[in-house]
């Protein structure tokens, strides 16, 4: 123990101690929630990986003890009906992702400026982030419904053909739209929070310079958000992936396999061939597709955050 005064102030002197050459506490105060997610998650992962090596089927008592090896693996990466699971998963991820980030940044924008009832628009535009999955594929497939559906009736006042919106080659992008619009408040906040964060001075200092708007978006504001950006698309990118609820209620998966995904393929796996151990490795193989799929992002805004360091 040393004993320091503060030079210009009066006083009796404090002790401080110097902790150096002592091991940091900190790791001892997250052990028990380290603990705590090891014993119910690894668990379960350990008994799905067996299961996963096994031919166990519902309907046959004694199955899951009859050891498949990797023949599970083999047969999902072989099926052209998983693959084609993983093509429509991709491409739903993807395009809602983009057109979410799109509009979010554009109401972010919109929102982070000064006007009469700013917040009241704030909490209208959070309301599609709240409202459960299963709710938002009921409301949507009433907005499509063919016939007496909001938006083909909004086409026949206009004078336009009705469109067959979960048909078949309407199907995805209806069900991309509606994601999109679930996904766009998500965006939002993020990117608003972002542009909360941005230095004034940079852009008050940008601005005597004779910087334009553009200009000011270009250089300063879209380079601040690209972390955001990155942050907001990795989380909804496992999030779209995994999506299931109002994909179901909406679509089913159909017509067809038009709007399968992997979650909605592992599904009738399940409940429709009851074979536990083709699930199972379906369900690492998800992993491992979510983790390729993912990894960049995650790579690229921690460089960057690095970078900014």
């Amino acid at each position: 123990m040393t004993v320091t005064r503060l030079s210009g102030l009066d006083g009796p002197a404090r002790p401080t101690r110097h902790w150096a050459g002592r091991r940091n506490p900190a790791p001892w105060f997250i052990l028990p929630a380290i603990l705590i997610l090891v014993g119910v998650d690894a668990g379960p992962m350990l008994y799905s990986v067996q299961a996963s090596l096994t031919h166990w089927m519902l309907t046959d008592p004694g199955s899951e003890n009859d050891p498949a090896g990797l023949s599970n693996y083999v047969d999902v990466l072989t099926s052209a009906e998983f693959w084609a699971a993983v093509r429509v998963t991709v491409e739903y991820a993807v395009a809602s992702i983009c057109g979410a980030l799109a509009l979010g940044l554009g109401f972010a924008l919109l929102l982070n400026l000064d006007f009469y009832a700013r917040p009241f628009f704030r909490s209208i535009m959070m309301i599609p982030m709240v409202v459960t999955p299963v709710v938002i594929g009921i409301f949507w497939k009433l907005l499509y419904e063919q016939e007496n559906g909001i938006f083909n009736w909004l086409l026949s006042a206009a004078g336009l053909p009705k469109v067959a919106w979960l048909g078949t080659s309407m199907a995805l992008p209806s069900v991309v739209i509606m994601d999109v619009w679930h996904a766009t408040p998500f965006f939002m906040l993020v990117l608003l929070a972002g542009l909360q964060s941005i230095d004034s001075g940079q852009l008050d200092a940008a601005k005597v310079d004779g910087a334009r708007r553009l200009q000011l978006f270009r250089y300063i504001t879209l380079p601040h958000l690209l972390p955001y950006m990155l942050i907001a698309a990795s989380f909804r990118m496992i999030g779209a992936m995994s999506d299931f609820d109002k994909i179901w209620m909406l679509t089913a998966g159909g017509p067809g396999n038009q709007t399968t995904m992997i979650t909605l393929y592992t599904f009738q796996t399940g409940f429709s061939a009851f074979d536990i151990g083709r699930v199972a490795a379906i369900a690492w193989i998800f992993v491992a597709i979510v983790i390729l799929v993912s990894a960049p992002l995650l790579y690229h805004l921690f460089r960057t955050a690095q970078a900014e360091r």
